[in-house]
This record gives C-alpha cells, structure tokens and sequence, in this order.
C-alpha cells in the first residue's frame, strides 16, 4: 500500500531524477516539474565513480550505464605547452570496490534515469513562480498559471535553485535567516546582473557602480564553457577508438584558463574550458569585450543599491532570476560570462591529442554547448516548513573533472528516499524529524566532500605557484599507499536504497554500513 502522501519535486537535474526514480522503485507518490521543454542536453560529461554503483546495480541499471559509458583509468595532466605533468590512477577502482568508474555525458545518464520514470509524472517547461505552504500542504504555482499541490516539496533545481530563492525569502521575512545564507543569495543576484549584463553600458548609466556590481558577484569565481560534440572522424581523432575514456586536463600557466576533454561512446567528446576570475582578469577581458564591440547594448543593470540590507528582489520581469541565468545554458547569449570565454583566443588553446579546441567547439551543435558562472557555497539553511533543498541546491560545487557535485547529489537523493520510505504519515511533527535527520546525515558529509573538492580543484585547475607544486607533488611524487587510503576513505561510502535487495559489498574497501535512521522509533534499515 502507497504511503498517504505526495512529494513535489522541482528540478529534473541528477539529483531531482534520481529521486523520482527511488521514489518510484518505493511506491511513493510524486510529481517532478522541470523548467525545460525536455530532459536537458546541456552539460558535458560526467564522471561517476564506484561510490554511485551499488545503487545502478540494485536499480538494474548498471548494465545499462556501462553501455552509454566507457571506463576511465587515468586523468592526464600537461601544461599549456603540452608539457606533460603526471597522471592521477584510477585504475585501482576496479580492485578496491569492485567497480570501474565511468564516464558518460550529462544527457545520456539523465535520459537513462528519465526512462525509468512514468512520463505523467513529468511535467516539463514548467517554470515554477512560487510556493504556498501551511502545516497541510505545499502548493506550487507555475508561469503558465498551473498549480500543484502535495505534503512535501523538494528544491533540487541546481547550484542557482529558484525554490532556494524563494525558500529564503519566506524565512527571511520571519527573520531567522543566517546572515550567510542571506550573504549568498544577494551574491548570487549581483551575479545574475553580471551575466545578463553588458560588459560596458553606453547609455549613460553609473559606469562605475556597474563595475563595482561585476567585480564583486565574480571575485574568486569561475566561468565555465562546456560541449558534447557530433560523432567525429576516427581517423582524425585516434583516441575515440580506445576502449577507456581518454582523459586530458591542460592547466593555464600564462593564461587564466584550464580546459580539459573526455572521449565518449558515439565517438563524441566532452570538452570544458575554465577561467578563474579575479579584478585584474575582469577589467582585462571587460577591455576587450569593448574593443570588439561585444556584447550589443542591454537594458541597464541593478547597482549594489538594489543588493542593499541582503536584498533578495530582482527585476520585474525576472530578467535576473538567478535560476534561470546562472546554471548551465544555451551557449549563445549576449553576456559577459559568454564573451569571457568565446573568444579567438580560447579557439587556439592546443590539445594534447593534436589540434585546437576550436575543432571540437566548430563539432560542437549549439544546443550541446552550454555555460555557467559556479561559485561554492554550503548553505546552512536546508529546510523550512513542508520544503527541503538538496544537491547543489544547499551545498553547491565547483565543477571540475572529479564531478563530486553530481556524486554527492546522487548520494541526497538515496538517503532521502531511505527517509520517506520509513515515513508513516507527512504530518508537520514527522517532517521536522526527517528535514532534521536528513540534515545531520548529510551536512557533515557535504562539508568534508566540498573540503576535497576544493583540494581537488586546485590539484587539476589551480594556477599559482603554489597550487603548481601542489599538483606536481601530488602526481609526481606522493606514494600509493597514502593515495590508496585517501581513496579507501572515500570510495567506503556506497549507499543502497534500503527497500531494494541490497547489493554485497565487494574489493578491498568494505562498503560503511547502511546508517540506521530512527526517526519515527522504528529500526527498520538493515546493515550490510
């Protein structure tokens, strides 16, 4: 029998259609609402490692997944010169947990998930407006006037998440919003005003506070540039005719940027490039986009005024909703984010394999090309009344080659359903308890994955020259065995849906067991 409740999912990203599919496998009752006309091709790849695997296995997917996916032994690093740097192994995946990992695109693993899931239970181009919620229910209301209600709403709409937005205005005007996380969001509207923004206003404007307003949304973060590419000529790029991903990350050591490339089924390629902002980098590229007289004029932005005391508001006719400019898009857009990566000079950045990644950008179909601003921010506030965010959507990361963002969204997603599976009745008291749970179960975990995600980061893109020793150590020089326990550190962590048979724990890395939640004094999860 179903439990007596309904959960409303927004957000048709990694962690949203997991969510829905462990819901489904549960006999939970939901609705997923996706802004888009369909399951996004935007993004590039993925790489999943072997801490997502039991669960794919246990869905009956893993098969599936090997199929639209080519295993992935090592991550090779050069310099801009194409010097090379080291290798980071993964070979050792296999024989540690029992399990390759893989790499695949964003789509395909999305259109894998997508298929599993009834096609009534998702509605697309829903643009949701706001929410209403009372100690019954949560009521949705979307801009073509629909509205949806359930006992439970799930913000999981990625790292500019429009439910988190609206979420904390509702606590913020009962003025128990911490100061970071109202500190955050006004940072992610100045960050909307930046890339809906031209780089420089010829319309009499404050020149000045519009420079103020770019330089303070994009000090210390990055812009991202990202593309799947058609099937390519074989014999012009070798490497698609080898069984495992070929992996190449090439770090800047002149230039502010990284760019890196993965080989895919299909014989298509992954390709991203990276820049790291600071105020010297931006009033540089700000000069050049008025050299090239680009972007064309735009409406005038808000200054800092707007942001003042923590503002949440944006524009009227939403033209700076962070959810809709921030996360990944369609690469042609008159922005600054986009003419800080499309450039001449980005076309000429060499490839490890032979060629520029201008060839895998011209291979590259528009609507597969996609970029984002990406900031890093663990939100304290995850939940409020009836709404609970997860994924990026409270704990939000830098893309880099290691894709933690999508593993850990991946990992919400499992231990949520485990909760709604126990959960008897969404009365408010029991939502409490499980927002509360799921929160101390996860918190901590995110922190400390964000901590190596940070490391990681500065490992693969960072471009100082301390971030330069780093990296060369770490490849060059650091011994197995602590990489070896590094990894066992992280690949223990391989959570099951606990209402599936539960898969045995396989290599030399024991699987953690399956935590035991007791929220409603039933102990009800086995251990494996």
């Amino acid at each position: 029998m179903a439990p007596p409740f309904k959960i409303l999912i927004a957000g048709a990203g990694l962690g949203g259609v997991t969510l829905a599919v462990l819901l489904e496998r549960a006999k939970i009752d939901f609705e997923l609402f996706e802004s888009s006309s369909s399951v996004s091709p935007l993004g590039s790849a993925i790489l999943i490692g072997p801490t997502a695997m039991p669960l794919f296995e246990q869905l009956g997917l893993l098969r599936r997944l090997q199929e639209i996916s080519k295993p992935i032994k090592t991550m090779h690093l050069v310099e801009e010169s194409l010097k090379r740097i080291g290798e980071i192994d993964l070979a050792d995946h296999k024989e540690q947990t029992g399990y390759d990992s893989l790499v695949t695109t964003r789509s395909d693993l999305l259109q894998l998930l997508a298929s599993q899931i009834p096609s009534h239970k998702i509605h697309f181009s829903k643009r949701i407006v706001s929410f209403t919620a009372n100690k019954d229910e949560v009521v949705l209301r979307c801009a073509d006037d629909t509205t949806y209600q359930g006992d439970v709403l799930i913000g999981a709409d990625g790292a500019f998440s429009k439910i988190r937005e609206l979420l904390y205005k509702q606590v913020a005007k009962k003025g128990i919003l911490p100061r970071q996380d109202a500190v955050a969001v006004a940072a992610d509207v100045a960050a909307a005003t930046v890339a809906n923004a031209a780089a420089l206003l010829d319309d009499g404007s404050d020149e000045t506070a519009t420079a103020e307003a770019e330089g303070e949304a994009l000090k210390g973060g990055h812009i991202h540039l990202v593309g799947v590419t058609h099937a390519l000529d074989v014999e012009k790029f070798g490497a698609l005719l080898e069984d495992e991903s070929r992996c190449e990350i090439v770090v800047g050591t002149t230039l502010p940027h990284s760019w890196s490339y993965f080989t895919v089924p299909g014989n298509r390629i992954c390709w991203s490039v990276n820049m790291e902002i600071d105020d010297n980098t931006l009033l540089e590229q700000r000069a050049r986009c008025v050299d090239s007289s680009y972007p064309p004029k735009s409406p005038p932005s808000p200054t800092p005024s707007s942001l003042s005391h923590l503002s949440f508001s944006s524009t009227e006719s939403g033209q700076f909703t962070t959810a809709a400019t921030l996360g990944w898009e369609a690469e042609e857009s008159n922005t600054i984010a986009h003419s800080l990566l499309v450039s001449e000079e980005c076309r000429t950045f060499p490839l490890p394999m032979g060629g520029k990644l201008g060839d895998l950008m011209d291979a590259t179909p528009k609507d597969h090309m996609a970029r984002a601003i990406s900031e890093e921010t663990l939100f304290e506030t995850w939940h409020h009344g009836r709404t609970l965010l997860i994924g990026d959507a409270c704990h939000r990361m830098f893309p880099n080659a290691a894709h933690q963002g999508a593993t850990n969204a991946i990992g919400d997603a499992v231990i949520l359903a485990n909760l709604f599976h126990d959960l008897p009745l969404a009365s408010s008291e029991n939502l409490v308890e499980l927002f509360k749970d799921f929160h101390a179960d996860r918190y901590l975990h995110a922190k400390g994955q964000m901590l190596m995600n940070r490391k990681v980061n500065r490992i693969l893109s960072g471009q100082t020259w301390t971030e330069s020793l780093m990296r060369k150590f770490y490849v060059r020089y650091m011994s197995k065995v602590y990489q070896h326990f590094c990894d066992s550190k992280t690949l223990a962590d391989r959570p099951q849906a606990t209402f599936l048979p539960l898969v045995e724990s396989r290599g030399h890395v024991d699987a953690l067991p399956q935590k035991e939640h007791k929220v409603f004094g039933a102990d009800t999860h086995e251990k494996h």
